[in-house]
């Protein structure tokens, strides 16, 4: 995988990161019907980025020259997690 393949891969995992940490602070103030149903979101998407996360470091491992193949797969992961972010948001309000 190229250096610039590879630092764009992470700087989506980070943006992730930081968007899940964005939601845990804005459902602090959110009612609380709609609080606990943001932080099951949260969890769901904590659980999600981890997995991401591991299949990416994975895929470096393993098939450091096959970036092709996953790099389809990582997009469609991070546009799920974007949509359930940006779903958790809109609930929010």
């Amino acid at each position: 995988m190229s250096t610039d393949h590879q630092g764009q891969v992470e700087k989506i995992l980070k943006e992730l990161g930081k968007k899940i940490d964005e939601l845990i602070v804005e459902a602090k103030g959110a009612k609380d019907d709609i609080r606990d149903e943001v932080e099951d979101k949260i969890k769901d998407l904590k659980k999600k980025k981890i997995k991401l996360d591991d299949e990416y470091q994975s895929f470096k491992e393993k098939n450091e020259g096959k970036w092709d193949e996953i790099k389809s797969h990582l997009s469609s992961a991070a546009e799920e997690i974007k949509r359930a972010a940006e779903a958790a948001f809109k609930k929010k309000n």
